[in-house]
C-alpha cells in the first residue's frame, strides 16, 4: 500500500487526485476562453460582431478590451469546471478501482472505463449541479440589476438545487 494512502506525510490518493484533476480542468478551460468568449459573442449576435467572422472577432475583442478582455467572464467558467473536473476524476479513478477489486475477473479495457467514466460523470454531474444552476442564473443578470427571484427561488434548503436534476440525467 502507499505511504500516503497509509497516512503518512504525504497527500492521500483521492486527494492529490482532486488536486490534479482541478489543476487540469482550469488550466484547459482558461486554454480555450478566448474561443469560448468569440463563440459567445457570435452566438448572441451582438451587433459589433455580426457578420465580421472570427478573425474579425478576434480583432475587435483585442482593439476595444485588450488582450484581457479574452478572458472576460473566464473566472465564472473555471470556477464551475474546477470542482466538476477534479470531481470527474477522482471518482473515475476510484469507480475504477472499486471495480477492479470487487470484480477480479474483469477485463481492464475500454469496457471498464466507460463504465468507470460513465459513473464518475453521473457523481459530477450530480454533486455540481448547484454550481451550475447558480452559474446560469448569473449568466442571466444584466449588469448589477438583480432578477427577482420568485417565492419558490428564495427556498435556500438543499432539496431545491436538485428540484431539476432527473432534467438533468435524461
Amino acid at each position: 500500500m502507499e505511504a500516503a494512502e497509509r497516512g503518512g506525510g504525504a497527500l492521500p490518493l483521492a486527494v492529490r487526485e482532486l488536486i490534479a484533476g482541478g489543476v487540469a480542468g482550469g488550466v484547459a478551460k482558461s486554454a480555450v476562453a478566448p474561443l469560448e468568449r468569440v463563440k459567445i459573442l457570435l452566438q448572441t449576435r451582438r451587433a459589433e460582431f455580426r457578420g465580421s467572422g472570427l478573425v474579425g472577432s478576434f480583432r475587435t475583442i483585442y482593439q476595444t478590451e485588450g488582450p484581457l478582455g479574452f478572458y472576460r467572464g473566464n473566472g465564472a467558467s473555471v470556477a464551475r469546471i474546477v470542482p466538476y473536473a477534479a470531481l470527474h476524476y477522482m471518482a473515475y479513478e476510484e469507480y475504477r478501482r472499486w471495480i477492479i477489486l470487487g470484480f477480479p475477473n474483469v477485463e481492464q479495457g475500454p469496457v471498464l472505463d466507460l463504465v468507470a467514466g460513465s459513473i464518475a460523470g453521473g457523481t459530477a454531474v450530480v454533486s455540481t449541479y448547484p454550481l451550475d444552476l447558480v452559474r446560469t442564473k448569473l449568466a442571466y443578470q444584466v449588469s448589477l440589476v438583480l432578477v427577482s427571484l420568485t417565492a419558490e427561488e428564495n427556498n435556500t434548503s438543499p432539496v431545491w438545487f436538485y428540484k431539476f436534476a432527473f432534467d438533468v440525467v435524461l
